[in-house]
This record gives structure tokens, sequence and C-alpha cells, in this order.
């Protein structure tokens, strides 16, 4: 199948369509037949246009406004040709035309909805209601006088049935279209229809005007109310909490709060440096020769002092010790001042780490009083905060009471002037005229659309043929699906067989069992399998038929070759070479005959023996999974250069994993483009848990065509055989 490979190329997309040409052709033919029969059948209908101009302008005596915007109109302008278009297409504007124009007393729309409508659609609509009934109807629980009526509901499912709307392609322009088999109907619904559009709109702009200012005088009042509530309510907060403004108090808590936030974070900072300095000259001071290593040691004039005066001593004690002996007086005495600069240094560092340790006690104590003055002004500042939520709430409430108020009184005052002025924003600038054709059925357009359509579904039904196709046709599908050796293809063939390879050497089908048998000597370089079943997942896949010419065509190369035909239900080995068949396989198994007595040679195939099925055992899978069957295998290997076994199908019975798990290695036949590859992978599996060594697969019997990869190959080797011309099969 296409879709199943990963690698495709163009050429394969033009194999699949002209392997399923006629799954193309007839899904082309059909469509293309269908519609040229409704073009020429189709009742001609005629349509009748006028064109209506919407004026978008914002009046300011008709339009609840907020500055510059539509409070109560619509705010783009492709939103309100989109609810204008709504409303033209609605039951309710559909129902104020039959009523305007009197429809439900017109002859015409009588008699139309007397008549059935015939159309295909309706039909398939009858066919299922009549199939499946609806329920009952339920009774109504309201009144009657909540539903709104309509004066004639057929009429007004025709009038939507037969009406379209659109806008103009340019400007404000909406086109009402109608159409009908009567030209004159068109043209004077058309023209009803817009005129009728005009009045309902100058209805709608007015309504809610009218409707706004009843609803604005009530709520006028009550909310006058609320006002004077929420105004008491805030005077009353403010009296009980002695606060006259929370906003000038949070500003000066925040500001104490920010001052308080950076002292620390300079506090700390400062902190954190005695800190270090302290533990620097408290981990040297008792290792006077470390002292050097802190930065602030050396920092000290004095200590550098006494560090120069300590490098001098060390330098004129190395002189010294040159010329005399350690208790010579000079040296008892410069070593005596050494000591004495040492010890000063030691004291000095010392003078050192007590003034750094009293810089860092006084820093902590100073962070420690900041962070607690910090805690209380946050504690301050939330108390304060939650206070002012409380106020912010009662006042925010005065203040959106106030404004809705103030809003309302203004929009009731613009609502009152607006509800006495009847203006409308649409007007016909087009009447409809008579048409002079019908515009549909348009045939030319129907048929050529027809025609693409019949392209693409086509295409569609032939790659979707291809697609449910799960069978397996070449190597492609070996490789991609199977994950398989592919050893070789054997097309179908009419001829003299099935021993084809000694029946025409020169024919392609020679030539594919010799392909196998070299692919078979490939397969494995160093130790090529000597003893190869071949079976099949169903019968009649011809897997004897590849066992017998591969047999043969291994004994032309000189080989001394062993066909055993181990299927005991339905021997038929003995039928393709013409042998007796009453001493087999099963006689030796059972020990009811020697080897020597079953076995055939026959002069027309040298270095081939065959050993026929025998009489058809009541048990076969016992005598072949028995140890007498092992022994023979084994003792025929140092007798025969190669044993092929023709075993039964592996859908049928168990005999071929049982010959599978004693042979070196199985062959897989399939049969092409009819074999799926659903069966074939569970034929695997069942190899697999027996431990089988899969060779290869072969695919036999495959109908090809020119149109088919395959071709070229098999041409060439016809066109071989010296005809002159090419041969295909």
């Amino acid at each position: 199948m296409l879709f199943k490979n990963d690698n495709l190329h163009l050429l394969d997309y033009w194999r699949v369509l002209s392997k399923r040409r006629y799954a193309a052709i007839i899904v082309f033919a059909f469509i293309v037949g269908i519609v040229t029969v409704y073009s020429f059948v189709a009742t001609p209908v005629y349509k009748g246009s006028a064109q209506i101009l919407i004026n978008l302008e914002k009046n300011p005596t008709m339009t609840f406004s907020e500055g510059d915007v539509a409070y109560l109109q619509m705010k783009d302008s492709d939103d309100y040709f989109r609810t204008q278009i709504e409303i033209l297409n609605s039951r309710g504007f559909a129902d104020k035309v039959v009523k305007k124009l009197l429809l439900d007393k017109n002859p015409y729309y009588l008699e139309k909805k007397s008549k059935p409508d015939n159309g295909m659609i309706n039909k398939i609509k009858d066919t299922v209601f009549m199939l499946f009934p609806g329920r009952t109807k339920p009774d109504n629980p309201f009144p009657e006088s909540l539903a709104q009526r309509e004066i004639d509901p057929e009429l007004v499912d025709i009038i939507l049935s037969e009406m379209r709307v659109e806008t103009g392609k340019e400007g404000n322009i909406i086109k009402i279209h109608y159409l009908s088999e009567n030209p004159n109907v068109a043209v004077a619904m058309a023209n009803g229809i817009a005129a009728a559009y005009i009045e309902h709109n100058m209805y709608i702009r007015i309504k809610p005007f009218r409707d706004a200012v009843e609803w604005l005088s009530a709520r006028m009042v009550e909310l006058r109310a609320k006002v004077e509530s929420s105004e008491r309510t805030l005077q009353k907060y403010k009296e009980e909490r002695g606060i006259a403004s929370f906003e000038t108090r949070e500003n000066i808590i925040a500001q104490k709060l920010q001052e308080l936030v950076s002292e620390v974070v300079r506090i700390e900072g400062r902190r954190q440096e005695a800190e270090i300095r302290y533990n620097q000259i408290k981990s040297v001071i008792d290792s006077p020769e470390l002292l050097a290593t802190v930065p602030d040691v050396m920092n000290n004039l004095v200590i550098q002092g006494l560090r120069i005066e300590e490098l001098r001593i060390k330098k004129d004690i190395s002189e010294l010790s040159e010329k005399y002996g350690p208790r010579h007086p000079h040296m008892m005495k410069i070593v005596s001042e050494l000591n004495t600069v040492q010890k000063n240094l030691v004291e000095e560092a010392r003078k050192m780490l007590s003034a750094a340790k009293t810089e860092y006690e006084i820093a902590k104590s100073r962070e420690t009083s900041l962070k607690r003055a910090l805690d209380e002004q946050k504690q301050e500042f939330l108390d304060l905060s939650r206070k002012s939520i409380e106020f912010n709430v009662i006042a925010g409430e005065s203040e959106s009471n106030k404004l809705f108020y103030e809003m309302l009184l203004k929009k009731l005052q613009e609502a009152s002037l607006s509800s006495g002025i009847n203006i409308s924003n649409a007007q016909i600038i087009d009447n409809a005229v008579t048409p002079k054709s019908p515009v549909s059925p348009r045939r030319g357009l129907y048929i050529f659309l027809a025609a693409i359509a019949g392209v693409f579904g086509g295409v569609f039904a032939a790659f979707f043929v291809d697609y449910l196709d799960d069978t397996i046709k070449g190597q492609a599908d070996v490789d991609s699906i199977l994950g398989l050796p592919f050893l070789g293809l054997v097309p179908a063939a009419k001829g003299t067989g099935p021993l084809y390879i000694t029946a025409d050497p020169r024919s392609v089908m020679a030539e594919s069992f010799r392909t196998i048998r070299t692919s078979v000597m490939l397969s494995s370089v160093e130790k090529p399998p000597k003893v190869i079943v071949i079976t099949s997942t169903f019968p009649k896949e011809g897997k004897t038929t590849i066992a017998s010419n591969l047999a043969v065509a291994m004994a032309q190369m000189g080989e001394r070759v062993l066909l055993i035909d181990a299927d005991m239900r339905k021997p038929y080995i003995d039928k393709v070479f013409g042998m007796d068949n009453s001493i087999g396989i099963s006689n030796v198994i059972a020990r009811h005959s020697d080897f020597p007595d079953a076995v055939r040679t026959m002069p027309d195939f040298p270095n081939l023996s065959i050993l026929p099925g025998g009489r058809i055992a009541p048990d076969p899978s016992e005598l072949l999974s028995s140890s007498l069957m092992k022994d023979l295998l084994n003792g025929l290997r140092d007798r025969f250069d190669r044993i092929i076994i023709d075993s039964p199908p592996l859908n049928a019975v168990s005999d071929p994993l049982i010959l599978s798990s004693l042979a070196d290695s199985v062959i897989m036949v399939i049969w092409g483009g009819v074999t799926g590859r659903d069966v074939v992978k569970k034929s695997m599996q069942s190899l697999k848990g027996v431990n089988a060594k899969i060779l290869g697969v072969v695919i036999n019997n495959l109908a090809m065509s020119k149109r088919d990869g395959y071709q070229y190959y098999y041409s060439y080797y016809s066109y071989s055989e010296g005809k002159g011309i090419e041969k295909t099969v």
C-alpha cells in the first residue's frame, strides 16, 4: 500500500493511479453523469435583486453617546452589517413580510403552499421520518398567550428558503435577492422585502429609546435612595474612626517605613563587614606568622613599622650567625630584640581584635534596634491599611452610586429626546427589475465543476482503494512491513508447470527460481543453511512449487539435494514429479520402511533425491515431534548437501512449527497481492515463538501488468531469449 511506505516518489503515485484507474474512472463518470442529468432536468430559477444603502454616520439626536463612541449601537461596522443580515434572515422579519405583502391571501403562494416539495432532499427526509417516526409532541405547559404565533409558518419557511442576503463588495450596501420559478414574483418579492426592511429598521431603531425611557425612570428613583444611604454611611465611618484623610496618613507611614528599610540595609552591611573583620583577626591572633595574611592587620601603620623592624632584625641575625655562635653576647642581644618586636606585634594585633569586636557588637546592637522599629512601623502600616480598605469600600460605593446616578440622569434626557424622532438610516437605491434569463441551473459551470470534482474524487477513490489493499505485493512491502530479507519474486504465468525451471530453462519463471537459489546461497556465505523448511500462511500459496523448483535449481549446481514432502496430510510432491507415494517419510519415521526404500531418484534430475509423504498418517504432528524425526534429519545432514522440506501451511496445523525448530532456516512463501500482511505477521510471530530462523520471504504468483515496476526486469529477460521482441508475463 502506498500510504504505508515511508519513502514515496511521484512515480509511486502514478503507479497507484494506473493500477486503480478503473475505480477512478467509475467515480469520475458517476459524478459528472449525475450533475449533467440534474443540469438538464432541473426547473429554471430566476433572481430578483434590490439594493439598500445603510448610513452608518452617527446622529447625536438618535444615539446614546459617551464622548464620540456609540453607547447602545454597534461599535463596529462589520458587526452591524452581520447583525442586519441576521435580522433579514430571521423568522420574525419573514413573518412581517408575509403580513405586509398579504402573502397569506396571494393566489400564487397559496398554490405554492399546497404543492408538495418534490426535491430530492425532502424526499430523503420523508423516507427517514417514515422509517423512524418521531415522538409524540408534548403538551405545552405555558398559556398560548406567551407564545409568539406566526401568521403562516409554511409561508415563512418558503420566504426564508427563497431569499438570499449579502453585503456589497464596496460601501455600505446590502443586497436582497429573491429566487423564484416566476420572474415577476422574484422582482415583486425582492422590492417588497426591501421596503419591509426599511420599515422594520426604523421600528427597531426607535423602540430601544422608548424602552430605555421607561426603564431609566424607574431606576432613577431607586438609585437616588441608594446615593443618600451611602453618603450617610461614609460620614458615620469617618466620625467613628476619627480620621479625616487615610491617604495623607498612609503616605507619612509609608515614607517612614521606606527610610527604616534603607537604614536597616545600610547598618546590616556595616555589621557584616565588622563581623568579617573581627573573625579574620581572631582566626590568626594565636599565630603571629599568619598576621600578614589579614589585610586589615597589615594596613595598620604600627604593625607595618614593627613588621619592617622584625625583618631588619632577622636580616642582622642572619649576617651575625655567620660570625658568632648562638651564645655569643651579640647574638643573644639581637635575638632578645627580635622577641621584643614580635611581642609588640602580637599585642598590637590584639588591640585591633578588641577594637574590631567592639565595632561588631555596636553594629549588631544598632541592627537589632532598627529591625524592631521596622517591625513596629510595618504593623502600624498594616493596621492602617486594614482600616483604609473598609473606608475605600464604603467611599467607592458612594462615589459609584453618585456617578451612576448622574449618568442615568443624562441618558434619560437623551432617550426622551431620541424616542420622539423617526429617522431611518436605510434607503432603497436600486429596485429589482425583471430578469431576462434564469440563474440556475448553469449547465456549463455545473458540468465543469463536476469534472473537477470527479477528477479529485477519482484520485481519492484510487488511493483509498489502494489504502484498503493490505496485501503483500513486492520487496518494498517485505522490507517496510515485515522487516525480513527478500529472496525473490515468482510472477503469475501460464505455461508448463509446476517444474518451470526444466520446462523452459530460459524463461522468466526459470530465472526467478535461479534468483531465489542465489539469494539462499548468499544468505550466509560462511555457513549456508543445510536444512530448509518452506512453508506458507494458507494452502495453495505455491510452497510446493517453490520447494520443487528450488530443489531442482540447487541440484543443477551439483549439490546433493534431498526434497522431503513433510505434508503428510495432503502430500503433493509425488504428483509434481509423477512418482509412487505408497512409501515415504511417514513410513520411515514409523519404522515401517527403511530410508533407502522410501527415497526416490530420477534420471531427469541428477543429484536430486526425493522423499515423498508416504501414506497418510493418523497423527503427523506426533511423528514429526518424535525423536525419530530428529535422528533422521541428523543422519541425513552428512549424506546430502541440502535438505529442502515442504511443510503444511502455518494456519492449518502445528507441523511447520515443529519442523522449523528442527531445521536451520525457514523460507516463507506469500501469494503476492492476495495474502494480507496481518496474517503474515501472525505467522512470523508463531515462527519466532519456536526460535525459528527465518531466512527470508518469497513472493509467489504475483499478477503484474506493464505498469508494475518489476515489468522492466522481466521484459529484459524475455528479450534475452532471442525472440527479438519483448515478451511480458
